[in-house]
């Protein structure tokens, strides 16, 4: 199933808080970089993009660290 990033960011918002997907780019904002987007991209979500294995597992456990929440992936098709 292929998650779309704004996918992802909309379910947070409305789900945790306007503020949540920045605290999420921001705890792996390494994987970000190494795919070359910069965080300002990532709040502005200018060009939405798939997120690949790696980077979804790395915001599902950010979500979980920061939130102690878990996403349903299936959910995130409608956001």
């Amino acid at each position: 199933m292929v998650i779309k990033a704004s996918s992802y960011r909309n379910w947070c918002t409305e789900n945790i808080s306007p503020q949540s997907w920045t605290r999420l780019v921001l705890k792996c904002l390494t994987q970000f970089r190494d795919r070359g987007f910069t965080l300002g991209q990532m709040e502005n979500m200018e060009s939405d993009f798939d997120l690949d294995a790696e980077l979804l597992e790395s915001l599902n456990q950010a979500l979980e660290e920061l939130y102690d929440m878990e996403v349903d992936e299936a959910l995130l098709v409608r956001y």
